[in-house]
């Protein structure tokens, strides 16, 4: 998995904790993210991949390796710093500013739609689902990976961010699996760490396809 030197990117918002993903011990955390999701893409590239909640643009290199057309979007105004980070890479990306909930797509437009970590932080979480509906192909997928609420991971979180883990989430990691199982067709759930995570979880990750009602 390719991470761009990290004096390529710039922290994006107050959310965007991209250096974790160079620290020890968090990294393994953090980077298990995309490795999740990779996985779940599988090796066979796409036409055209966008990433919501984007950030940084941390993931944005590896991607552009899985597809010929990326997009990535994000509410913040810090798009510069991530055409930055892509043009320092080489990573060929159209970016744009957005909320999740009205991204401005046309229909059908995308073969796989990624959010990592996201989700959690949407104001409205069932009208952003349906946008992400309204933007995929027929047969295309959504492939999330969401923070369960884990005693374990608010210690490490807290420890690092410095920050209570309510302040950030409220109580939104409660709601998000239940909106995406309404709101999608479930092609595979899992949970990490395996099968300790299935007591004591600490993310849960989707892949998931279109309803028929789309």
């Amino acid at each position: 998995m390719i991470l761009p030197d990290p004096a390529f990117l710039k922290q994006t918002n107050s959310l965007d904790y991209f250096q974790w993903n160079y620290q020890f011990p968090i990294k393994y955390i953090q980077r298990f993210r995309f490795q999740a999701i990779l996985k779940m893409m599988g090796q066979q590239p796409v036409d055209s991949i966008l990433e919501v909640g984007t950030g940084s643009g941390i993931f944005l290199p590896e991607l552009s390796r899985h597809c010929r057309d990326l997009h990535a979007c994000d509410v913040h105004n810090n798009m510069g710093a991530v055409d930055e980070m892509c043009r320092l890479t080489g990573t060929k990306a159209t970016l744009r500013t957005c909320p999740l909930e009205n991204m401005g797509y046309p229909d059908a437009k995308f073969d796989i739609v990624i959010a990592v970590s996201v989700l959690e932080f949407v104001d409205d979480l069932d009208q952003s689902l349906r946008e992400i509906q309204r933007i995929l192909k027929p047969g295309g997928n959504f492939l999330t990976i969401c923070p369960h609420k884990s005693e374990t991971l608010d210690y490490v979180l807290s420890f690092y961010s410095r920050r209570k883990p309510e302040e950030e989430f409220k109580d939104a990691r409660s709601k998000v699996c239940p909106s995406l199982e309404k709101n999608f067709k479930v092609i595979e759930k899992r949970v990490f760490p395996g099968i300790i995570g299935r007591v004591l979880p600490v993310y849960n990750y989707y892949k998931l396809g279109r309803t028929a009602t789309v």
